[in-house]
């Protein structure tokens, strides 16, 4: 019998194919993302330096950091209209008004004060406000396009007709005065509904008011919404002009003074505006809120309409921006509020009747922006230097204060830009996120990987609590309880490292923090490590 034996074949000197080797590792190094929210980019080449979803972080020039909180102050019987203030006289006087009063509090008043109307019977809370000086002192005056304007001297508040004293204005029913402003020292107002704007004279908040008619002006009628002091620079220096602006988005440029030599530079077109207080000044520059975007007047007398997409201030958020414009239409006014101190602007989309709960945010040093969550906002403004909102319910919060919104936790998100990570197409496994933060108060960090463009946020966790360090903060400790406060003023670095899974084909970390703390979280985040693998390709 034959036997035949098998022999065993051992290849020589194979050269190993890609398939055969096992992944390595990888780490790269993401800055935080000081780009801020940007959603206009594609998702598949946007800057790594921005964020998909930045939500209740405020990007810094050097990285991102936890927002603060809102403390409740005072509340009215109904929704508020509007948050004004008087400045004059070295006391600070605000007021909430609603659709029928007018109410006074101050920085120190609580829960517990018992607020009285100083101002009532009123069809409308939507107020203009200016405060100006004169000879005989500062006087604040208001108008809402319904009611007799009303003037307060600092101690008490008057109904202004043609008939009252001591204060008068003649020559028009000042409750058709919509909007007032300051140009020259001058009031102007705007008559509602109307191609008709007034003003009074020098110095002077009454008195006889002349007429300024426009109707010939503008090529795509509709009515005037507001007026502005627009600072532009000539070549010889500074000059102030005065800008009279259309609900349907023409504004006309005057120059000089209605008396001693007035003069228009030119009509321009900057797009539908969001409303009659939806403008603020920046640096001399006029900012208008409108459907298309976040428009400085300075770009809109340069460049066509269809070219003021490309210098909009809002161009990084487009697709928000104008969905948001979508939804509020034309029946209420976007709030916009400038905090100069912080370099803060928010921009608050408002719908008739709804209280929204978030707001637009951007660094006015960097241009950059975020997404606040969690405020159910009626008007916003900043009185006293510091920030405050109200509610539909009459509730009037103090805001970016202490770690928790009025007793609720903050749950701060972000999502980095997705990356390819220099293998386009190759399939990516994440392994481990080390975060670098430089902090003062105590802070959890939780991250996360999402994964082929899709942001996908696990459960928030849970609030950092130290109560060595919050029974030693300010206004926060037991006197002759509490330990005395340690030196907090250096800060500390610390890397914090989490294990992730997640597997695509691009890769984006996030990061998630909830403040639910007394004091404002002060910790930044640095930078990010990913390490992470790459598969083989299929041979």
């Amino acid at each position: 019998m034959i036997r035949i034996h098998s022999a065993r074949v051992r290849p020589q000197n194979r050269v190993p194919t890609h398939s055969d080797k096992q992944p390595s590792a990888h780490t790269k190094t993401y800055t935080a993302p000081v780009g801020g929210w940007v959603t206009n980019a594609n998702l598949a080449n946007q800057d790594q330096q921005s964020a998909v979803v930045l939500e209740n972080f405020w990007p810094t020039e050097t990285g991102i950091e936890p927002r603060g909180g809102t403390q409740h102050r005072v509340s009215v019987p109904t929704a508020i209209k509007s948050l004004f203030e008087y400045r004059a006289g070295g006391t600070d006087r605000f007021f909430a008004a609603t659709d029928t009063s007018i109410y006074p509090f101050n920085p120190d008043s609580t829960a517990e004060t018992d607020l009285v109307a100083v101002v009532t019977g009123q069809q409308s809370g939507d107020y203009s406000v200016l405060e100006m000086q004169t000879d005989g002192g500062s006087f604040l005056t208001i108008v809402n396009g319904l009611d007799p304007l009303q003037i307060f001297d600092g101690t008490s508040w008057q109904q202004v007709t043609a008939a009252s004293v001591p204060f008068s204005i003649t020559g028009v029913d000042t409750s058709a005065l919509s909007h007032v402003w300051a140009y020259r020292n001058r009031q102007f107002f705007i008559q509602r509904d109307s191609m008709n704007a007034w003003y009074l004279g020098v110095n002077s908040v009454s008195g006889q008011a002349e007429k300024l008619p426009l109707a010939g002006v503008f090529n795509k009628g509709g009515a005037l919404l507001f007026g502005a002091t627009w600072s532009s620079d000539s070549g010889a220096g500074m000059d102030d002009r005065c800008v009279f602006a259309t609900d349907q988005g023409e504004f006309a440029v005057f120059g000089g003074d209605p008396i001693d030599g007035w003069s228009m530079t030119g009509v321009y077109d900057v797009g539908e505006p969001l409303g009659s207080r939806a403008i603020m000044s920046v640096g001399g520059d006029l900012i208008i809120a409108t459907k298309g975007g976040l428009v400085p007047i300075s770009a809109a007398v340069q460049k066509d309409l269809g070219e003021l997409k490309l210098a909009s201030l809002s161009r990084a958020i487009e697709p928000d921006w104008r969905r948001e414009a979508a939804l509020s239409g034309r029946s209420f006014g976007w709030r916009l509020a400038k905090w100069e101190s912080r370099n803060m602007a928010f921009i608050v989309p408002l719908e008739a009747g709804v209280d929204r709960q978030h707001c637009f945010v951007v660094n006015l040093g960097t241009g950059k922006w975020s997404k606040f969550t969690g405020w159910r906002i009626r008007d916003l403004n900043i009185l006293g230097d510091s920030l405050y909102y109200g509610d539909g319910s009459g509730n009037i919060f103090q805001g970016n204060i202490g770690g928790t919104d009025n007793g609720s936790l903050i749950e701060c998100k972000a999502c980095f830009a997705f990356d390819h990570l220099s293998s386009p197409g190759a399939f990516k496994q994440a392994h481990l996120v080390r975060g670098t933060f430089r902090h003062v108060t105590p802070f959890k960090a939780k991250f996360s990987v999402a994964s082929d463009f899709s942001p996908r946020f696990e459960a928030a966790p849970n609030a950092a609590v130290d109560p060595q360090f919050q029974n030693s903060q300010w206004d926060v400790a037991v006197w002759d309880v509490s330990e005395w406060a340690t030196d907090f003023s250096d800060y500390k670095l610390s890397e914090h490292w989490d294990c992730v899974s997640a597997q695509g084909h691009a890769l984006a970390v996030q990061l998630q923090i909830t403040s639910g703390t007394l004091y404002k979280l002060d910790c930044e985040l640095v930078s990010v490590d990913l390490t992470y693998s790459v598969g083989g390709t299929v041979t």
